[in-house]
């Protein structure tokens, strides 16, 4: 799956509670050693949970047990997520990265109860 974040995005991110200046002041995120603000990671991660839920149990959103994860890099945004994903058994394994940087970002697995469509 892949899918377009936008530009302010990490201003509607805010609205979860999570107000680190890191993600929309360009100074701050400059004393980070980011160039510009970056993404929440709760942004990437519910990317991600959606790509995998709408793969495998778009029928039942309780099929879904159990989601864990890693990042491994930074998210600008307005950076467009490449969710690549394999099943093995009831565990689908993911890698999120962005396209325009070609990095990855996330890397985890989903755990699925019985019942998800191959």
């Amino acid at each position: 799956m892949e899918e377009k974040t936008t530009p302010d995005q990490a201003f509607l991110y805010r609205l979860n509670g999570d107000l680190n200046p890191l993600h929309v002041d360009p100074q701050m995120s400059e004393m980070g050693g980011f160039k510009v603000p970056i993404l929440h990671g709760l942004c990437t991660y519910g990317f991600t949970a959606r790509a995998v839920y709408e793969k495998y149990h778009k029928e039942d959103p309780m099929v879904l047990k159990k989601i864990s994860g890693r990042f491994t890099s930074h998210v600008f945004p307005g950076e467009t997520l490449v969710v690549d994903m394999w099943k093995e058994g009831n565990t689908v394994i993911f890698a999120t990265k962005t396209k325009e940087r070609g990095i990855v970002v996330l890397k985890g697995f989903c755990e699925l109860n019985g019942g998800s469509k191959m």
